[in-house]
């Protein structure tokens, strides 16, 4: 591989991890898991360069889009947590609904309330 080749893939490879963050920023987390697969694939072509075979200028360039991929997987690793973290408690929301629907249902008996219960919870 030429060394513009290394350059262009490093290149890609920062765009890529970009666009998966704003993939996550949007919610859209099968765009997200694509584009990490392709990350992956990326990252395997570029392992296999050899950097003795490389200019110190397109070393150095390799470095600087490495570094700026590995700042914007900083801020991807924050949005997912945030993701997570709201998914965790929209989840308590629902077992506490659950549960207090359950409680009701048990107040209210067989007497056919528990149905218009199961459909406002």
């Amino acid at each position: 591989m030429d060394e513009a080749s290394a350059l262009e893939l490093a290149a890609r490879l920062r765009d890529l991890t970009a666009a998966q963050l704003e993939a996550a920023r949007a919610g859209k987390w099968d765009e997200a898991m694509a584009l990490l697969e392709e990350r992956g694939t990326l990252v395997h072509q570029l392992q296999a360069i050899d950097p003795a075979h490389l200019s110190a200028a397109d070393r150095e360039a390799i470095v600087g889009l490495l570094q700026e991929m590995q700042a914007l997987d900083r801020e991807l690793v924050e949005a997912v947590e945030t993701a997570l973290q709201a998914t965790r408690e929209a989840q308590q929301a629902v077992e506490r609904n659950d549960a207090a629907a359950r409680g009701y249902r048990r107040a209210l008996g067989t007497a056919g309330e528990g149905e218009l219960v199961d459909r406002e919870a």
